[in-house]
């Protein structure tokens, strides 16, 4: 791992603000299509069954594709792979805007799937490989901030955007940014080169193994998981709810957007933080507040206690993910990094697909409370797993 300390010190910052930038737009056309994308479907004249897949395809993709683009990234480099992800993102919004059929759409959602899978591993290794481990926390922070911002971004301009030029502009401009930033991006220098070795299935899932069990990348893997799982009960649940009593969508979003604003701001205090005092200790502090939050928004539907809930659940997810990012980074070395970072993408995704359906059912049959239960219960379960086993990674700095 120390060679990476050397790479950090050739990375000039405007290759660090290229891949910011390609990490920002490898998640920010995801978010501009999740408000939109079901109304575009019924456009082309889908039913609401198969809206409804087209919107979903994407994740069912997206999470495995991760971990197995991950790998082609060990495999072949991340410079090769960070163009390829974005051009193939670019190419996604380009058949979003040809599409003319549910059909044709559906495809373009695999397509789109599978650029994501390569665009989050390739820039996520990139940053890692190029920072000392002493800063791993600040360098997620940043990674982390470029994908709160497109976040944040996408979801409040993407239906704005499709109501006021139509859908068909929004992805046509969109596909002409992420196609130029695929050129752009070859510029990157590369920091890190693959071992040529033999392949085999027993080899890959080896690799698999040690990478998640032996490099103790468990913990910070469940961490991530868990503040998705929120993400995905806040998205259902909780949004439901509150639009049952009479909120608002621009109300919900709202608060939304104060989750989000908070986590922004967290990101890099907590990064310095978890480079000086370990980041365990950060992410068990952030996984503490989550769950907080929980109990917070279940105590009122009053908007006081909406606005003070998101507020502690944005530094809870603000503190948990650049320290878990950071400890994955730390954790594993330059030939298993980007099936690593692949799993913690995956886990991102596959954090809110399970959180939203489970919450959704417990909602049904117990009421809206005891869906937001599950939000303070999870975390817990991952903070009393970090003071099980934390003594064998105290020292992660």
């Amino acid at each position: 791992m120390d060679g990476t300390s050397k790479a950090s010190t050739i990375l000039k910052r405007r290759h660090l603000i290229v891949v910011l930038l390609a990490s920002f737009l490898v998640n920010f056309d995801s978010a501009v299509v999740i408000p939109i994308m079901a109304n575009y479907s019924v456009s082309l004249g889908a039913t609401s069954i198969l809206a409804g897949l087209i919107v979903g395809v994407y994740s069912m993709v997206h999470i495995p594709s991760n971990i197995f683009m991950g790998r082609l990234v060990d495999k072949f480099g991340r410079k090769a792979m960070v163009p390829i992800g974005i051009f193939l993102d670019g190419v996604a919004m380009l058949l979003y805007f040809l599409a003319s059929t549910p059909l044709f759409l559906l495809l373009s959602r695999i397509v789109h799937g599978i650029g994501g899978g390569f665009g989050g591993p390739s820039t996520m290794s990139y940053i890692s490989d190029n920072m000392s481990s002493e800063r791993s926390g600040r360098g997620m922070a940043l990674y982390g901030i470029s994908i709160a911002f497109s976040m944040l971004l996408g979801f409040s301009i993407g239906g704005v955007f499709a109501e006021q030029i139509g859908y068909e502009p929004l992805f046509l401009a969109i596909a002409a940014i992420l196609i130029f930033t695929s050129f752009l991006s070859t510029t990157l220098p590369e920091g890190y080169l693959p071992k040529v070795e033999t392949t085999s299935i027993r080899r890959e899932l080896s690799i698999f193994s040690e990478t998640i069990v032996k490099n103790v990348t468990l913990l910070p893997y469940f961490a991530v998981l868990a503040i998705f799982f929120n993400l995905g009960i806040i998205t259902v649940s909780y949004a439901i709810i509150l639009e049952s009593v009479g909120y608002g969508s621009g109300q919900v979003g709202m608060l939304l957007a104060v989750m989000v604003l908070t986590s922004l701001v967290v990101h890099y205090p907590a990064g310095i933080a978890s480079d000086k005092v370990g980041k365990p200790k950060i992410t068990v502090l952030g996984l503490i507040t989550t769950a907080l939050s929980f109990v917070v928004l279940s105590l009122s539907l009053d908007l006081f206690f909406g606005i003070l809930g998101m507020v502690i659940l944005g530094f809870g997810h603000g503190t948990v993910f650049p320290t878990s990012a950071a400890s994955v980074r730390d954790r594993s070395d330059e030939d298993n990094r980007g099936i690593a970072t692949g799993v913690f993408y995956a886990l991102n995704v596959g954090g809110v697909a399970l959180g939203a359906p489970l919450s959704g059912i417990i909602d049904t049959l117990f009421g809206w409370q005891s869906a937001m239960l599950l939000g303070l219960v999870v975390p817990l379960i991952c903070v009393f797993l970090y003071v099980l086993y934390g003594g064998h990674i105290t020292d992660d700095r």
